[in-house]
C-alpha cells in the first residue's frame, strides 16, 4: 500500500459518495489511473475528497495509478467486496477499532481520533471523519460498540434504509448581498429540534422547524439545511436594520 497505518488521514467525506464511486469504477473495466477526468459528474470537493481517499487507503499510488487494493475492492462483489473493505478498516483503523472491541464509549472513540489521527485536528473535521468510519464499518459487517453513535444508510449503498431530508419550505426572500458560498458559523451537530419564525416585510411570517441528527445525513443534505438556516438568520438580520 501506498500509505501505511503511520502516515494514514482517515477520510471525512460522505462515505456513502465514496462506496457509489468504487460501484461505478466496478461497473466498467479499470484505467491505469484514477484522475478527476473520471469524476466529470461531481463537484470539485467531491474530487479532491475521493482523491485523497483512494491515495491514503493506498488505493491509487503516484500519479494516481492504480494498485492492487483497488484491483481487488472492485473485482469484488457483493459480500466479498465489503470483506475487502474490512482488510482495509483493520488495517487503517486499529485504535478506533479496539476502542470499539473494548465496548468503548463516544469520547474514548473521539480520543481514539485525535491520539492516532492528528490530520483531525478540528472539531468539524474530526465528527466527519468518525461518521466516515461508522457507516464504513457497518458496510462492512464489523461489530461496533453498542455505545458507539448510530448510523443510517444514505442513499445509493447496497443495502439500508434512505436518509430522511429534512422537509423543504416555501420560498423566502434573500437579501441580495447573501451569498450563496457561505456556511452556518454554528455547528452543524447543533441543529437539531429547533424552530423559528421571521415576519416578512410585506406580511405574514415564515416559520421553519427542523430535527435532524446531522450525524446521520450527507453532505448534500447537510448543506441543505444549513443554508435554510442561514438564509433565514439573514433575512431577519435584514428586516431588523430595516425597521431601525
Amino acid at each position: 500500500m501506498d500509505e501505511s497505518p503511520d502516515t494514514f488521514r482517515p477520510p471525512y467525506m460522505s462515505f456513502q459518495t465514496f462506496w457509489r464511486f468504487i460501484e461505478e469504477l466496478a461497473s466498467k473495466p479499470l484505467p491505469p489511473a484514477i484522475d478527476r477526468s473520471i469524476m466529470s459528474t461531481r463537484s470539485g470537493s467531491d474530487k479532491a475528497n475521493l482523491t485523497q481517499a483512494l491515495s491514503t487507503f493506498g488505493l491509487t499510488g503516484p500519479d494516481a495509478k492504480v494498485l492492487p487494493p483497488l484491483v481487488r475492492l472492485v473485482q469484488a462483489d457483493g459480500e466479498d467486496r465489503n470483506l475487502e473493505l474490512r482488510e482495509l478498516l483493520e488495517a487503517f483503523y486499529a485504535a478506533p477499532l479496539a476502542v470499539s472491541a473494548a465496548n468503548g464509549t463516544p469520547n474514548d472513540l473521539t480520543t481514539a481520533f485525535i491520539e492516532s489521527y492528528p490530520s483531525t485536528n478540528g472539531g468539524e473535521t474530526r465528527r466527519k471523519a468518525i461518521t466516515f468510519f461508522l457507516h464504513a464499518a457497518r458496510q462492512a459487517g464489523i461489530p461496533l460498540s453498542p455505545h458507539f453513535p448510530t448510523t443510517r444508510v444514505g442513499s445509493g449503498s447496497a443495502t439500508g434504509t434512505r436518509v430522511r431530508k429534512a422537509p423543504k419550505k416555501k420560498s423566502m426572500p434573500q437579501p441580495e448581498d447573501v451569498a450563496q458560498e457561505q456556511t452556518v458559523e454554528e455547528p452543524a451537530s447543533r441543529a437539531r429540534g429547533h424552530s423559528q419564525t421571521v415576519t416578512l416585510r410585506s406580511g405574514g411570517a415564515v416559520t421553519l422547524s427542523y430535527d435532524v441528527n446531522m450525524f446521520d445525513v450527507d453532505d448534500e443534505d447537510e448543506q441543505f439545511v444549513l443554508q435554510l438556516i442561514k438564509s433565514l438568520r439573514s433575512y431577519r438580520q435584514g428586516s431588523a436594520e430595516t425597521s431601525d
